[in-house]
């Protein structure tokens, strides 16, 4: 169905540009688009908004260059954000509903920003963050991403010399993640300067590890700020910097007037800091939570100034595909409103309803509210709280006590928006694997089921790895729905030092089994502390893999598990993940 609904998109696209329209005009009728997103970044990390203790420079100016919106909202966390603004569509339809453990896998027949403009022509490319899903079909190079730098899960556990994905291999970067996804952006754009480009540029910054280089957070440890504030505006400095560095190339490529630059973040401040009195922070439905700054630049197209006009993450597809005149015909219905004239200042702000919600199991237990221009209605599991956001912006005294109609109403409004998104959540937390293109299926411990005393090494299942195997008979497993047939080899990646070897495991499949010992000894070692506050995600460490014998896999359901046997001393090891790689 979806390559079905992209031929319909592209159809539709043709027809807005006439027949005979040479490559330089179709060009011109097509601007280029840079996406920048940053992680955990509240409304009140940006200086000109009344921060008197972070220096933004550069955001500052593109604010002032741009059609800044007052009023612009997101999901109270990540993966839920991130869906909706690749989508325009809710993220409970997307099948997303929280940050891990598959719950933020979105659905593969969703019709991204990037799938429809890569069938008009553009060039894509995601650098950063994903955290939408990172098993095959779900990978940004299959939805619609024609190059890929970065990470699919939650958070990373390491900012220097990390790891990261390049499209499908896996590539060493040299220095901080800020300073080489901004690297890998600049070549895009720099190699792609001959066709409409998509450049979604999705920072880590500044989301925990608070790590940052050493001069950013001496930079603001000097002014008398504690550890954690040092880290953050460390980290949003250096990342405004970074976004100084896309700008000044767009500038030296003169292709800044033809080029939309949008920039905003995906939740509300990841600490209590300043956010101009708000209530809430990240993960929060209340006005702090969900709040941030929004700025679309096009120089020469769009006007500079700043609106009232209530909006939200779902509005940025519409309004960038009517920007680069692309009609989406795509039978997926999208949620979100163009907002093109607005922008331009042709219309004037009209009322609305943004809704929030959290997205956490179980499902028809989460807190969620709606707001209009004048009020905010939060539903929790205990009480119903109404708040003039006019004359209380804070939040500080609840009028549902004496605005009962009003409450009623946006009560109301709210439960049938709630029960429409409850009914169409489809999760997607079984893994596709087994695709003829698919050259290995990597399984890491975060999808995994845990049984007995076996236990992750964070609150954080992302990044985490599972530790205390010393119960026999304890395992892990992983649902898989196999597409096609296939031998492959069986890979374990794992740390275990020379006093603990010995260890007898199985891996087995619904038809096979493969014992083993795990005999080669690896010292896993934390790496080196860049942290300058107390982390609460699992510490980064050394891993190696070992071959642990071949399987046959057969299309349908698939239960793949990895069990203890005997152990040998205390416990077997650390366990990272499996791969199977296909012979």
């Amino acid at each position: 169905m979806k390559d079905t609904q992209l031929g319909i998109l592209c159809l539709a696209a043709l027809a807005v540009i006439p027949a005979g329209c040479n490559d330089s005009a179709r060009r011109a009728a097509h601007p280029n688009i840079v996406l920048i997103l940053a992680d955990d970044m509240g409304w009140g990390d940006v200086n000109i908004n009344g921060n008197k203790l972070v220096e933004t420079p550069v955001l500052n100016r593109l604010s002032k260059q741009s059609m800044s919106f007052d009023r612009f909202y997101v999901c109270p966390l990540s993966a839920p954000t991130r869906s909706e603004i690749l989508t325009g569509r809710y993220f409970l339809r997307t099948g997303v509903s929280s940050v891990t453990r598959g719950f933020e896998n979105m659905r593969t027949n969703e019709v991204t920003i990037a799938e429809i403009l890569k069938e008009n022509d553009y060039i894509t490319g995601c650098f950063g963050k994903w955290h939408n899903g990172g098993h095959y079909q779900q990978h940004p190079n299959r939805q619609g991403f024609d190059e890929f730098v970065g990470f699919c899960v939650g958070h990373l556990g390491y900012y220097f010399d990390a790891l990261y994905q390049k499209n499908d291999d896996e590539i060493q970067s040299s220095g901080y993640s800020t300073d080489f996804f901004t690297d890998q952006a600049i070549s895009f754009i720099t190699r792609n300067t001959g066709n409409p480009f998509f450049c979604y540029v999705s920072y880590n910054v500044p989301h925990s590890p608070f790590q940052v280089p050493e001069k950013y957070f001496n930079k603001y440890k000097v002014k008398g700020l504690d550890d954690e504030l040092s880290s953050v505006y460390g980290m949003v400095e250096n990342m405004d910097q970074n976004i100084g560095r896309i700008l000044l190339k767009l500038d030296q490529l003169k292709i800044r007037k033809n080029t939309i630059v949008v920039f905003l973040s995906d939740n509300g401040p990841n600490t209590v800091r300043y956010n101009g009195e708000m209530k809430g922070i990240k993960g929060s439905v209340d006005e702090g939570g969900v709040r941030v700054p929004c700025y679309i630049s096009w120089p020469g197209s769009i006007k500079r100034g700043n609106t009232s006009q209530l909006a939200q993450d779902i509005d940025i597809l519409p309004t960038l595909l009517r920007f680069c005149k692309i009609k989406s015909s795509s039978e997926m219905a999208v949620d979100g409103r163009d907002l093109s004239g607005i922008i331009t200042l042709n219309e004037k702000p009209e009322d609305r309803y943004i809704f929030s919600r959290q997205g956490l199991q179980p499902l028809d237990a989460c807190i969620g509210s709606v707001r209009n221009e004048h009020y905010r209605l939060v539903v929790t599991g205990k009480d119903t709280l109404l708040y003039d956001m006019l004359k209380d912006p804070s939040q500080k005294r609840d009028i549902s006590g004496t605005e009962r109609s009003t409450g009623l109403l946006l009560a109301s409004v709210y439960s049938k928006w709630e029960q429409e998104m409850i009914s169409e959540y489809i999760p997607v937390t079984a893994i596709e694997a087994g695709f003829p293109a698919e050259t290995r299926i990597t399984l890491l411990v975060q999808d995994a089921t845990l049984s007995g005393k076996i236990k992750y090494s964070s609150i954080h299942p992302n990044q985490a790895h599972t530790e205390n195997w010393q119960q026999n008979g304890d395992s892990i497993f992983w649902k898989l729905n196999i597409n096609n047939a296939g031998t492959y080899m069986v890979e374990l990646e794992y740390g275990c030092p020379a006093s603990e070897t010995g260890s007898k495991m199985v891996f087995k499949s619904r038809s096979q089994l493969i014992p083993f010992t795990i005999d080669k000894p690896f010292e896993s070692i934390v790496l080196p502390d860049r942290d300058y506050v107390k982390r609460s995600e699992s510490h980064e460490r050394t891993w190696i893999w070992m071959t642990i014998g071949n399987v046959d896999i057969n299309p349908g359901s698939e239960l793949l598990v990895l069990k203890l046997l005997e152990k040998k001393k205390e416990q077997a090891g650390l366990i990272k993940a499996i791969r199977l790689v296909k012979l």
